[in-house]
């Protein structure tokens, strides 16, 4: 058993690891421009948040409705102006939680 422990601790701390690599990666092609770099990291990125969810003991829905309510919440808010300027956060909250 407590094998599986460090075994767990160990797993997330690789993937915390990786998560700030893949925050370089996308840092790095932002300055040098490209697009397929700056994909990769945000691609990544959301891989590895899913990655640690499961190994944090939690469900990805609880994830995604956590996602969700927050998207709801900063839309309602606006603070940074996604939503009143370009409309980003119905588009992003259409895309993850269409409704039927």
């Amino acid at each position: 058993m407590e094998v599986d422990v460090v075994k767990g601790f160990k797993a997330i701390d690789e993937l915390k690891v990786e998560l700030l690599k893949s925050l370089w990666i996308f840092e790095r092609g932002a300055i040098e421009g490209s697009d397929k770099a700056m994909m990769q990291g945000l691609a990544d990125i959301v891989g590895i948040s899913y990655l640690l969810t499961r190994r944090l003991g939690f469900d990805f829905t609880r994830l995604d409705r956590t996602l969700i309510q927050g998207l709801v919440e900063w839309k309602e808010n606006d603070t940074m102006k996604l939503e009143s300027q370009w409309g980003d956060l119905s588009l992003l909250l259409s895309y993850l939680a269409p409704e039927e």
